[in-house]
């Protein structure tokens, strides 16, 4: 008989929550998922987080990380975001033709897969950030307003959801 680990969460402790970790926290009826930015220090770092809604639809938010409540655990599964929708092609816009809105994913300049989030109190600016850094980036050549994520471990795929931008 094999035995065969593969991981499970752990539980965080929030000081280790730095730029670039992605964790899971309880929120309400649905687990959010984080991935903490450079974008202020400690408990005023921003964070852009990803959350079932409805069936088949994720909300993007980007919240300080004091504002997330409940426990945070390490993420032990892959996430894979993927460009269009299941049955769609991918929607792909020049940025030269206009801008992308907030939760839009984007290929950034060196190559990295990004977000784009709204950040300030007022929520205006747009910026990007490297969902594998977790770092602020300045140039895109791609950006997808319609994605999809899900959650693979080994050969096994769950879908968490899909992004559609609100207008």
């Amino acid at each position: 008989m094999a035995v065969l680990f593969l991981g499970f969460p752990r539980v965080l402790a929030r000081q280790a929550l730095r730029p670039g970790r992605w964790f899971q926290a309880n929120m309400g009826k649905h687990p959010l998922l984080g991935l903490v930015t450079d974008v202020g220090e400690g408990e005023d770092a921003l964070v852009v987080a990803f959350q079932p809604a409805r069936v088949d639809q994720i909300d993007f938010t980007s919240p300080r990380l004091r504002e997330i409540g409940g426990a945070t655990a390490t993420i032990e599964d892959d996430l894979v975001f993927s460009p269009g929708e299941a049955l769609e092609k991918p929607h792909l816009m020049a940025p030269t033709k206009r801008s992308f809105f907030a939760g839009s994913l984007v290929r950034l300049k060196n190559g990295d897969l990004g977000v784009g989030f709204a950040a300030g109190d007022g929520g205006k600016e747009l910026m990007l950030v490297s969902l594998n850094s977790g770092l602020r980036c300045e140039g895109f050549d791609l950006v997808f307003e319609r994605w999809s994520l899900s959650l693979q471990r080994g050969e096994a795929v769950e879908m968490v959801g899909r992004f559609r931008p609100h207008v």
